[in-house]
């Protein structure tokens, strides 16, 4: 990892500032993506202190030119992209009939098209390399649903099939040393449930009666 340069999305908190900090340990040069200024500075702060060098990037993963520009920030800064780690995400916990359509359409929006803009600003410059890794986090509800989340559950999977299927591009085209990980976590006690939206006090409700 040392001299390795990471752009992480999500970075500001929870597994993507996590991920950064583990990188910086190790002497990288990391790119932070997050949409809250303030925290992912503070994010640079701890990896240089750490012993990395960091560069902190604000971005919304939503907007392909956005991200993008994050590319191009990393390159420009620091001559290439040596991983590109997807990690920004966003849940609600809901019933199916109760989750208000807006949030369901900015879980996916968030999860799948932040993902895709990931991709498709990194494989460029990991392709002319000629190497590079493309890591995106996924969820082990991908493999193993549950419920009050139905559409976090949708675009983990759908993370699962982009991974796959980049994959076997990647190889059908001889960028054999390009390589596409999918990583399935469990939970784990971060900030993330902490900001997501919540509506299950229905749930509550009808337990209790």
């Amino acid at each position: 990892m040392r001299d390795s340069v990471v752009v992480v999305t999500g970075a500001s908190s929870g597994i993507g500032r996590a991920t950064a900090l583990a990188c910086a340990t190790k002497g990288a040069a990391v790119v932070l993506a997050a949409r809250r200024e303030g925290a992912l500075e503070a994010v640079a702060r701890e990896c240089e202190a750490l012993g990395g060098t960091a560069l902190a990037v604000p971005t919304d993963v939503t907007v392909g030119d956005a991200v993008q520009h994050l590319a191009r920030r990393a390159v420009e800064r620091f001559g290439r992209i040596d991983v590109w780690v997807n990690c920004a995400a966003v849940t609600a916990f809901a019933p199916f009939q109760e989750i208000p359509l807006d949030d369901f359409r900015r879980i996916l929006d968030v999860n799948i098209m932040g993902y895709v803009h990931g991709a498709r600003a990194a494989l460029p410059y990991l392709r002319d390399q000629g190497k590079g890794v493309l890591i995106d986090v996924a969820s082990i509800v991908s493999a193993v649903p549950q419920p009050y989340t139905q559409a976090y559950s949708m675009t983990k999977a759908a993370i699962r099939v982009l991974g796959a299927s980049l994959r076997q591009e990647l190889w059908l085209d001889g960028a054999t040393h390009v390589k596409v990980c999918t990583v399935l976590p469990a939970t784990i006690d971060t900030p993330f449930f902490e900001h997501t939206a919540n509506y299950t006090e229905v749930i509550s409700a009808r337990l209790v009666s």
